[in-house]
């Protein structure tokens, strides 16, 4: 397997006020047969992300159609676990024009760095636009899971639905700041909104000097195994990101692939790749979208895999 790097594909240009930079932790659906929408949050001015989306070309994604004019998810009222920003979770397709978000919302507090737990909402119109489904988190506060209940990726089964989301149980003082620690886990779910969290299983947890592993994307290939893609932090800073496999869903072993090399030096992608998440087309392309430099402040740009020789 091996991917070819095309380049950058977007990065808010500062117009909207919403919207001044990044896009963070993308999430590509094909929208339709020539149209692939990728999700992300964009920051305003003060750090704070709302979800947006930018339309590529299906079979040119460094071709952009349109960039959303407006959040297609704002912030939680205030008060709410999602008041101080959402970023992406995931996006699935539940029928033809609905679709489900799982978003991740922000929540400042006085004693701690931030909380951060999940929610849903949902669109009627094919991603045009969404409603929460509750004010309140789907994955909230739990034992393994105490500042951090985050769901990065989820898939429809035979019994329901499977998820693989980041939990954080405490917190690390690096270079005199202090970073969250999580790790990644697996949980079930009968309907894909109710979660019981005495039933999640560990997956990857950190090795050597890494302090934190998440957002943990997982996808079945066409042999019924599985892959993941997760990114780490190390205490001097090393922010990557792996491949792991697993031949259920639940059992991982992380290899050794390097599958997105930083860039040349002063580019947008010179510091970091991270949080890549992988789409399949319908046409029999696959791609992966990541981002760069300061965990997506660069933007979100696009690897292709090329066929094997």
């Amino acid at each position: 397997m091996a991917w070819e790097k095309l380049g950058r594909v977007f990065c808010p240009d500062g117009s909207s006020p919403w919207a001044k930079h990044s896009f963070m932790t993308p999430v590509p659906i094909e929208l339709s047969q020539d149209v692939i929408r990728i999700y992300g949050g964009m920051r305003d001015d003060h750090g704070v992300s709302r979800i947006g989306w930018v339309d590529v070309a299906r079979g040119n994604p460094l071709e952009v159609l349109g960039v959303s004019p407006e959040p297609v998810l704002d912030l939680g009222a205030p008060g709410m676990f999602d008041d101080n920003g959402v970023i992406l979770g995931d996006v699935i397709r539940i029928g033809p024009q609905e679709m489900r978000m799982y978003y991740v919302g922000f929540q400042l507090v006085q004693k701690a760095k931030f909380l951060a737990f999940t929610g849903v909402a949902i669109s009627h119109d094919n991603g045009g636009s969404f409603q929460r489904v509750q004010v309140t988190p789907v994955l909230d506060r739990a034992p393994q899971a105490l500042f951090i209940n985050a769901l990065h990726s989820i898939q429809k089964t035979n019994e329901g639905y499977r998820a693989w989301i980041s939990c954080g149980q405490r917190w690390q003082a690096v270079a005199e700041r202090v970073f969250p620690q999580y790790n990644c886990w697996t949980v079930t779910s009968p309907d894909g909104l109710c979660f019981d969290m005495s039933e999640a299983v560990p997956t990857l947890d950190c090795e050597g000097d890494e302090y934190r592993i998440g957002r943990p994307r997982a996808n079945q290939l066409a042999d019924g195994s599985y892959e993941m893609r997760v990114t780490s932090d190390t205490l001097s800073k090393q922010y990557a990101c792996f491949r792991a496999v697993s031949p259920d869903g639940v059992v991982w072993q992380r290899t050794a692939d390097e599958e997105l090399p930083r860039g040349d030096s002063c580019t947008w992608d010179s510091e970091m790749t991270c949080y890549p998440a992988r789409l399949d087309t319908s046409d029999g392309s696959s791609y992966l979208f990541y981002n760069g430099n300061n965990m997506g402040e660069t933007g979100v740009g696009v690897a292709r895999l090329e066929p094997a020789s």
